[in-house]
């Protein structure tokens, strides 16, 4: 037998092949060995043989850009023609391209170069389709960060050595623009952008752009910034989104590892270049969970590329972490993506992971480190100095990756119950860590948009944020199937015509709790519900998942100031079933419920109460399919609850089935109201004061039922303002309208009251020192 063939197509190593051209035709067990030996050498160095691979003697034929000159942070483009040899250009190993600039002020710096394709984008059936209208060519983006004359010096190297052009001197002229974003030099809690103004994100995620692709940013873009949005989110994974580099499928089509596709890529720059004509900066996220996880949750990893099937490094998800090989693909794909898009000056930051915990068998240690090594690489490679930042799904984070050195900022993703409150929660946990925070993701429902046709659920999280001093607004999640079509755009307007006189950097603000007094007190106090909705939710060991105690006497409450808004069962989350009892003193007879929500499609669950011990109420929550479909069960949604007799008894509320259901919890009309119905969150500056005020339970679904009820006129008690007179205003938040201006004069105590009129649903106030 004649094993050339075998021996080229399962690349033996040169040395044997010689071995075998000198000595002929070998025996079958010399024949097995050589292959055996070519197998594990193939392992260790796959070589890519990518479509835009070229075999020439290393020269720098031309350098061409635009104009010699360019404002302050706008962009340049050099094409560089240019003749090497490699078979992958996306393997830095192979090959590079490099402008060394040396700027009129400072040390030099490199900015990378990457292979751009041209392309023409067509809209077909309502299909956005992408086609190549020219060759691949090697391109530079530069920005220059000061004004002045540089000198940029392309550097070609492959690995028959290294050609360096002329230098090319390029003029920086004055702009208006204001720079990149990093976080504040004046307050590290907040954003600037270079030049010393203050940036404070309002925004949604808008990660990917379905079957329009970019018509669909056509679209949403301008209708955003015309209603001050000034912050989007886009997905760069997995292969199914607008923006993926990496795809499934055969080298020679430059897809697989090791490669990105360029079309999509493409597209990433047009909606760039459209968002930073709009003002927009945009997060990027480099790699979401979906692609490590081989099941439930919209599991990817038996389609990614990454995958061991599809051609990949990596046998088991979670080698991600530790793989050698891997961690090289990893690095050209950060050196790709800084190329291309870092001389944006509205490339916001660059966020490694979307929800990384639920990656297949997470470990926070393992996870942490592979974040430290990959932050200091990106650092190291980008000459504009972006952020850095990831995030996770459980609501209460992890402080491990939060507050990692090598990571600029954090972020809380939180769905189900009441937006708002958790919004509350999170920024008053996380907002006194000393680095941003806001919330990267919210909404009421992780498996779909609810039934929200006015945006409560994208409103109230915004306002929330601006009134517990967020680094930004709380981000919505459903972009394109509740803000677009419902036209919700306007909703963005008003918040940003509230705070745009707001410097966050210099404010110093102080989250206080104001006092609330009735203007014209009721000669008999109401009574309200005592109401536990939209708690955080916890997906590991942590206060909430363990049993809890609330006591109630005499209307007063103590114990947790919050309870988990997810009941754990017993079956799949043993170790984090978390049941409530509630000890309660009643004078009357008092009707308890448990708001149940959505409920696990991984086997269901049961709702147990006992009344001092006596089981009282027993609701299954039966999964019809077990987990053959793991669809989110919604038909058990609404309230489950008796009526408590007067006197001491005990309430316990618990999960004994498989799986998961949301919950909340009401004690109707069991608090006497002695004061306004009044929920406030407030902070306190140097020269401002911000809050927003709620009518208390006028959260997102009572105000969707028309529940929302009216807040008496009330009397609003302050603290910590400085001396002096402040023009106090009140806002509608919905139209962005002044309802009433007027002079208040805060004494040297700092203390002052505010009149605030009778409302609907929620208003917010802003004092300004005069």
């Amino acid at each position: 037998m004649d094993y050339s063939a075998v021996l080229a197509r399962d690349r033996v190593p040169g040395d044997l092949c010689e071995s075998f051209r000198k000595n002929g035709r070998v025996g079958s067990i010399q024949m097995l060995s050589l292959i055996a030996v070519a197998a594990i050498s193939g392992q260790r160095q796959t070589v890519i043989e990518s479509p835009y691979r070229q075999n020439k003697p290393l020269a720098i034929r031309s350098v061409e850009r635009d104009s010699q000159s360019i404002p302050r942070f706008g962009v340049l483009e050099f094409r560089v023609k240019i003749e090497a040899s490699y078979d992958n250009p996306f393997d830095s190993t192979q090959f590079t391209l490099d402008a060394r600039v040396t700027p009129p002020i400072g040390d030099p710096y490199v900015v990378p170069g990457f292979l751009y394709r041209p392309m023409t984008r067509e809209l077909a059936a309502d299909e956005e389709q992408v086609k190549p209208s020219g060759e691949a060519e090697w391109r530079v983006r530069f920005s220059p960060k000061i004004e002045g004359v540089h000198q940029v010096r392309m550097t070609a190297k492959d690995k028959s050595g290294t050609v360096t052009a002329e230098p090319i001197s390029i003029t920086a002229t004055t702009a208006n623009r204001r720079g990149f974003v990093m976080v504040s030099p004046k307050d590290s809690r907040y954003f600037a952008f270079a030049d010393g103004t203050s940036y404070w994100p309002i925004g949604t995620n808008i990660c990917w752009g379905g079957g329009k692709g970019t018509y669909s940013y056509d679209d949403w873009l301008p209708k955003y910034a015309e209603n001050g949005v000034n912050y989007g989110r886009l997905w760069l994974s997995p292969s199914w989104t607008s923006f993926a580099l990496e795809q499934p499928g055969k080298a020679a089509e430059g897809k697989g590892m090791g490669q990105f596709d360029l079309g999509n890529a493409w597209r990433l720059d047009y909606v760039m270049d459209l968002a930073r004509r709009h003002d927009i900066q945009m997060m990027l996220c480099i790699d979401s969970y979906n692609i490590l996880r081989p099941r439930d949750a919209h599991p990817w990893w038996e389609k990614t590329p990454h995958n061991s099937d599809n051609g990949g490094p990596l046998r088991i998800p979670t080698d991600f972490w530790s793989d050698e090989k891997m961690e090289k693909f990893y690095k050209d794909k950060l050196r790709y993506i800084v190329a291309r898009y870092g001389a944006y000056s509205n490339t916001m930051s660059w966020e490694f992971w979307n929800e990384v915990d639920l990656t297949d068998d997470f470990e926070v240690a393992r996870v942490r480190d592979w974040h430290r090594r990959m932050a200091q690489y990106l650092k190291s490679i980008d000459p504009y100095d972006h952020m850095v930042t990831t995030s996770a799904a459980s609501t209460m984070g992890f402080r491990e990756l939060d507050m990692l050195g090598e990571l600029d900022y954090f972020q809380t993703h939180h769905y189900g119950g009441d937006p708002a409150l958790t919004t509350v929660i999170q920024q008053s946990r996380k907002g006194g860590q000393g680095r941003p925070h806001y919330v990267g993701e919210i909404g009421a429902d992780a498996s779909g948009a609810q039934d929200d046709p006015k945006g409560y659920q994208v409103h109230d999280p915004m306002w929330a944020a601006i009134g517990t001093g967020s680094s930004g607004t709380a981000m919505s999640w459903w972009w394109d199937s509740l803000i677009a079509p419902n036209n919700l755009y306007s909703l963005f307007a008003p918040v940003e015509a509230f705070v745009n006189d707001v410097d966050w950097q210099a404010e110093g603000f102080k989250q206080t709790t104001p006092t609330f007094a009735f203007q014209n007190p009721p000669k008999v106090a109401p009574v309200k519900d005592l109401v536990y909705r939209g708690g955080p939710i916890e997906w590991r060991a942590s206060s909430l998942n363990q049993p809890l105690t609330v006591t109630i006497r005499n209307s007063k409450v103590s114990g947790p100031a919050a309870l988990a808004g997810i009941q754990h069962g017993l079956g799949n989350h043993r170790d984090l079933n978390n049941p409530v009892t509630f000890d309660v003193q009643l004078d009357k007879p008092t009707r308890f419920d448990v708001e149940v929500g959505d409920v696990s499609g991984y086997g269901g669950a049961n709702l147990r109460i006992w009344l001092d011990d006596n089981l009282v109420l027993s609701k299954d929550f039966t999964d019809p399919d077990g987990d053959e479909k793991t669809d989110t069960l919604k038909q058990f949604a609404g309230d489950y609850g008796f009526t408590i007799p007067g006197g001491r008894h005990t309430v316990r509320v618990q999960n004994t089935g498989r799986d998961w259901f949301m919950a909340g919890f009401r004690f109707t009309g069991l608090l006497r109201q002695t004061k306004p119905a009044i929920q406030a969150w407030t902070v306190v500056g140097e020269t401002k004061a911000l809050a927003w005020l709620r009518r208390e339970s006028r959260d997102w679904l009572t105000a969707e039922k028309g529940q929302p009820g009216m807040a008496a006129a009330s009397v609003m008690g302050l603290t910590g303002l400085a001396s002096g007179p402040w023009k106090a205003e009140v806002w509608d938040t919905w139209s962005g309208k002044v309802l009433s201006t007027s002079t208040i004069t805060v004494p040297v105590s700092g203390r002052v009251r505010v009149n605030v009129p009778a409302f609907a649903g929620d208003i917010a106030l802003k004092l300004s020192k005069q």
